[in-house]
């Protein structure tokens, strides 16, 4: 004699919600694979032939468009100059004071740590008061990482 498996009522929507997702998500596939621009316009190997050679000698520079500026700026490596900002001293400044005076000049990069050394984290910043911060005020570029010792307030430092 044979068990008759049934599924419950939840189980099939389950499968039917899951084909249906499944559907769906190679209709919107095949719509990120179609060519948005149109056909794609190919030059013709006479057009290339008769092209004068990019830096030839003793001719004049022509205009290489933004195609080709763009590539040449891809593969100039430049540097970026770092951002200066100015750090200011937030010794007996609240934490979270300490934290929105250091992101308005431009310092994201922030710790905080606890001053008394018992490893406490710092969830209620405007509970904690800032005794040191590493680097001190002064002039660092803005990617500088910023760490504030603070203790509960109230406490000493």
């Amino acid at each position: 004699m044979k068990k008759k498996i049934t599924i419950g009522k939840g189980a099939g929507i389950a499968l039917a919600v899951l084909v249906g997702l499944g559907v769906l998500g190679a209709i919107v596939g095949e719509e990120e694979k179609a060519p948005v621009g149109g056909p794609e316009v190919v030059a013709s190997p006479s057009a290339e032939e008769e092209a004068p050679p990019e830096d030839a000698p003793g001719e004049a520079q022509e205009d290489k468009g933004p195609e080709k500026a763009v590539e040449e700026a891809e593969e100039e490596p430049q540097e970026e100059e770092k951002e200066d900002g100015e750090l200011p001293g937030m010794a007996g400044e609240n934490l979270q004071f300490a934290q929105d005076s250091a992101q308005a000049t431009g310092f994201y990069l922030l710790d905080d740590q606890d001053a008394s050394r018992l490893g406490r984290l710092q969830v209620m910043d405007r509970n904690w008061t800032v005794c040191s911060q590493e680097p001190g005020p002064g002039t660092y570029p803005v990617d500088t990482k910023v760490t504030f010792y603070a203790v509960k307030a109230g406490e000493s430092c």
